[in-house]
């Protein structure tokens, strides 16, 4: 069958969302996390709000953070890290509603916006799969918010390519549950066998594509380690570039 399709994983794929500061690559993101907590509780203290010292809230952010977590990779369930964020912020005593959330949001994500950098090759592999005729859309976990992501995209000019964008922290499911790659499909109009889904984690990216249906293309990641193990993408390759002249071999196209 002809493919129609292609559905991209955004972090490690298409972006890199690297944090050379942090020290521990168990946690590639926490660095980044609480300095945009520490961004927020120094705006509260600076409009009168009374509070611990960061030392003694820094436990309690990781707390709710942690649970949330972790909830979400058991059941492969979507959500946002705001929600944890607010919650330990209720539990410190500040009740924060949605006008003052929105006042606040930005400097949660401060931090993030300097650990962007786009993946090699990228606006010309999407240029050419657009000339190719093929569809083009973003499956994503994030545990960020998708507005976020969209600015970053923005921010290099690729918003263009991706009419359907399917962030996880506006879903019920989280990669690799296959109705989350569904959902993606359905926007697009396209069958399973008539997509591929390309993402840098063998288990999330290539098994859960697989499992829909759709072949599951891994990219390698300088920053990550893991052999697929057990999982058998349909082709791996190093770099973005490298895409298109597979997919057209895909194609049976000379």
């Amino acid at each position: 069958m002809t493919l129609k399709a292609v559905l991209f994983d955004l972090g490690g794929t298409l972006l890199h969302y690297q944090d050379s500061r942090e020290p521990d690559p168990r946690h590639p993101f926490r660095r980044v996390t609480m300095a945009g907590i520490g961004n927020i509780i120094g705006h509260l203290a600076a409009n009168g709000h009374r509070l611990p010292p960061f030392e003694e809230l820094g436990p309690i952010f990781d707390h709710h953070i942690g649970l949330a977590y972790r909830a979400a990779v058991s059941e492969l369930r979507g959500g946002s890290i705001e929600t944890p964020i607010r919650a330990a912020l209720a539990e410190i005593g500040v009740e924060v509603d949605e006008g003052s959330w929105a006042e606040l949001r930005p400097l949660l994500y401060r931090a993030v916006d300097e650990i962007v950098s786009p993946r090699q090759g990228l606006r010309e592999t999407l240029t050419a799969l657009q000339e190719a005729g093929f569809q083009m859309g973003i499956v994503s976990n994030t545990f960020w918010a998708s507005d976020l992501h969209d600015r970053h995209l923005s921010r290099y000019d690729l918003m263009e390519f991706f009419p359907v964008r399917i962030y996880s922290c506006d879903m019920p499911f989280l990669k690799p549950h296959p109705a989350i790659f569904n959902t993606a499909l359905e926007r697009l109009g396209v069958l399973p066998e008539e997509a591929v889904y390309v993402g840098d984690r063998p288990d999330v990216d290539v098994a859960g594509a697989q499992k829909a249906g759709m072949r599951g293309v891994l990219i390698r990641s300088p920053y990550r380690l893991e052999e697929p193990d057990g999982v058998e993408p349909d082709a791996v390759i190093n770099e973005l570039p490298e895409l298109p002249p597979l997919l057209q071999a895909w194609q049976g196209r000379p």
